[in-house]
């Protein structure tokens, strides 16, 4: 997110022979004309992604007007949800650009299953060592679903098919609650 154009088209024709899949998300999030500049003029091997910090379906209207990206990446919790993603991946299937949700864990295997434009989920490795698979959202759930064998398969349970780990959490108030609080 901190590389600037020049540095990024110098970059992506460099690592071009050692067959990168996808360059992500290098320059600032709102940098439209360059996110294009760069797509424009590097080597089309590359797919250029981005995406992972835009808040709103606007911000990838640009993205999908100026011609930024090869993939989009919207976070399901960071744009508003469901509702917000959905917008967001009917823009993108409007001018056949694929999807690939930014790692949400759970919230964006359900969304990426539904849409056809969107080929693949993202599972962030959160392993400090990154020597295992660990859940992304550590002791949260009983039951979210890690990878196996480069799958997930996706519970059949109501909701988001994961129970909340009451036991793991810290649910009590960060301060005292006085009796009369109007809060």
């Amino acid at each position: 997110m901190a590389l600037t154009v020049p540095y990024s088209i110098k970059l992506i024709n460099a690592i071009e022979p050692y067959n990168i899949t996808w360059f992500e998300e290098f320059l600032p999030p709102d940098d439209y004309e360059g996110y294009a500049e760069v797509r424009k003029v590097t080597n089309r091997n590359i797919l250029l992604t981005t995406g992972e910090h835009e808040y709103t379906r606007y911000g990838f209207r640009q993205l999908i007007s100026k011609g930024c990206a090869d993939i989009l990446q919207p976070d399901v919790n960071w744009v508003g949800g469901v509702t917000e993603v959905r917008r967001i991946i009917a823009m993108a299937a409007a001018y056949d650009i694929p999807v690939i949700p930014h790692g949400s864990s759970v919230f964006s295997y359900h969304v990426q299953t539904a849409f056809a434009n969107c080929p693949m989920g993202e599972f962030l490795n959160m392993s400090p060592g990154a020597d295992k698979i660990v859940p992304v959202f550590g002791n949260l759930f009983k039951d979210e679903p890690l990878p196996k064998d480069g799958y997930i398969e996706l519970s059949e349970k109501p909701g988001w098919g994961v129970e909340l780990n009451k036991e793991q959490l810290n649910l009590s108030r960060p301060y005292p609650r006085k009796a009369n609080s109007k809060l």
